[in-house]
């Protein structure tokens, strides 16, 4: 007579180790975790503390402060009391406009200050250079003027060129280094003649 099998429990706990043992593991430990966990929630285990905090009776109070070691506490009594002193305090008036531009500290357009560092003398050389220039520049300007109406009245014929150039100019053969009608022949180019009078040189064109 054959016997019924008796199916065996563990085999279906040992076959998904077999297929994945770290799955396997992982899993029984995370189970244990569990089941301790429900265990101490049961049993009535002792749950996260309060935090609690207190000043220290013999801490010294300075300030508003209550030192104890190392550690500084408010004291907000003490804060607070200081705090109303404050504001019972009469209020000063300002001395001054905080809001106000001292104009006299700068100086306006055309005005030289007289405490300047370089003194007052500097502004002054300044503008007698800055005038004696423009006077310069003028004068320079009617010299320059004057040359060209008088060598206006200079007219270049002809010229010959050659090893030693020459020009005629108002009739006359003039030479480099000549001199006509208060000019000086400083070179003579083709169609071109240059001369020089007072440090102002100018090209007559032949027409």
């Amino acid at each position: 007579m054959t016997l019924p099998t008796v199916p065996n429990w563990t085999e279906p706990l040992l076959k998904p180790m077999r297929a994945s043992p770290k799955k396997f593991t992982a899993m029984i430990g995370l189970g244990l975790v569990l089941v301790i966990m429900l265990g101490r929630l049961l049993l009535g285990g002792s749950g996260p503390s309060n935090a609690s905090a207190s000043i220290p009776s013999g801490a010294a109070k300075s300030g508003g402060l209550a030192r104890s070691g190392e550690d500084y506490l408010l004291d907000p009594a003490q804060d607070q009391t200081e705090l109303l002193q404050w504001a019972r305090q009469p209020i000063v008036p300002l001395q001054r406009n905080l809001f106000a531009v001292p104009l006299d500290d700068y100086r306006r357009d055309g005005e030289h200050g007289g405490d300047l560092s370089v003194g007052a003398g500097f502004w002054d050389q300044l503008a007698k250079s800055l005038s004696a220039h423009a006077d310069q520049q003028e004068q320079r300007q009617i010299l320059v003027d004057n040359v060209r109406i008088m060598a206006g009245e200079l007219k270049l014929e002809s010229i010959v060129m050659g090893a030693q150039p020459s020009a005629m100019v108002n009739g006359d053969v003039v030479h480099p280094g000549d001199d006509i009608a208060g000019f000086r022949v400083v070179r003579i180019e083709p169609r071109m003649l240059v001369i020089e009078r007072q440090g102002v040189r100018l090209a007559i064109l032949m027409d």
